[in-house]
């Protein structure tokens, strides 16, 4: 006869494999999994729609490049009347031209538009948590690094800090992240913006950009469509009624 602690055994066996049964049978939708970690850039100043404006203008030239040079000027336009729109286009001109690019001001056969999407989402937590200072990647420092050359105006304090304070070149990349990418950068926010370009003529699309940036959740006003002036008030009809004598 089996002895008692065999008998638990089996016992025992057989109750998992029926909660494994049951539980295969529930099991009928995936799991909800976070992203891998990236990283967005926060948009806080009009030089970073500088930035971006520069940016967008040199992949637009880049794209035309193998075009007739000023054969087909870009007639530039924005989507709505918000402050960033206004400020960007008046931008985007700047760095086109700067590029050798011909721009119109009155419409052409080929127009560059851009459009912005304000997002705000009303799930999760207001800011993110500072970016702990772990063990540095080589990838991430290499990120830091061209973040810093392009945002930082004075890229030697910082390792010379380290340097003074003996401190190896993985911590001062670290210090830098959370410079750049932590608490000094304000975290995560509710609010972000799409800021596309897209390159057309007549009924075809040539090229395209799509960028994405946190903002505050105060600036989002920037973002948005200005409103008309209120109409004034219409001043009251008095009317008059002849009497007789």
């Amino acid at each position: 006869m089996p002895s008692f602690l065999h008998r638990i055994t089996a016992a025992a066996a057989a109750l998992l494999c029926a909660a494994l049964l049951v539980g295969c049978g529930t099991l009928d939708v995936p799991r909800a999994d976070n992203y891998p970690a990236t990283g967005q850039k926060k948009a806080r100043a009009v030089h970073h729609w500088d930035v971006l404006a520069g940016d967008v203008a040199g992949r637009v030239a880049e794209k035309i490049a193998s075009w007739p040079e000023g054969e087909y000027p870009l007639y530039v336009t924005v989507a709505d009347n918000s402050s960033f729109n206004q400020s960007f286009l008046k931008l985007l001109k700047v760095h086109l031209l700067n590029r050798g690019v011909a721009v119109s001001t009155v419409p052409t056969a080929v127009e560059l538009e851009v459009q912005t999407q304000l997002v705000q989402h009303g799930s999760g937590s207001p800011r993110g948590l500072p970016v702990p200072m772990a063990g540095t990647i080589i990838g991430t420092g290499v990120g830091v690094w061209r973040d810093w050359a392009v945002h930082y105006s004075d890229r030697t304090l910082l390792p010379g800090v380290a340097t003074a304070l003996g401190v190896g070149a993985g911590v001062a990349l670290d210090m830098a992240q959370l410079y750049t990418q932590g608490a000094a950068a304000g975290g995560p926010t509710r609010t972000e913006v799409l800021i596309t370009s897209t390159l057309k003529s007549r009924d075809r699309y040539l090229a395209g950009t799509a960028d994405l940036y946190y903002i505050e959740g105060a600036d989002a006003v920037l973002y948005q469509p200005e409103r008309p002036p209120a109409p004034a008030p219409m001043t009251p009809v008095k009317t008059w009624r002849v009497v007789a004598p």
